[in-house]
């Protein structure tokens, strides 16, 4: 993962929002992202050594949250594209089915 784009969030920075399209795949290298849901509750939490932005694998994924970090963030950012190629080397069958969804 040495190769994925580095991005530094200050607290309150929004890294996307509800609704948006899903572009990029997180895992947080140090702090804890909040996902909030429509009417701006926070209903989980996502720290370091964890992923989030999932629907990032999805053809034409759309984001079902808004994530925002609470206190300094340091997160790798993999694109949909990078996603799907780890993915394919990893589990071609897996990649397949994801495609017919």
């Amino acid at each position: 993962m040495d190769n994925f784009e580095v991005q530094t969030l200050e607290d309150g920075d929004v890294i996307f929002k509800v609704g948006d399209l899903a572009q990029h795949l997180y895992f947080i290298e140090k702090g804890v992202v909040e996902l909030i849901d429509l009417q701006g509750k926070v209903f989980a939490s996502a720290n370091t050594g964890q992923s989030f932005g999932e629907a990032a694998i999805l053809p034409d994924g759309i984001r079902s949250a808004t994530a925002r970090a609470k206190g300094k963030v340091i997160c790798k950012r993999i694109s949909a594209t990078q996603a799907s190629e780890i993915l394919l080397a990893q589990s071609p069958l897996l990649v397949l089915s994801l495609i017919h969804i």
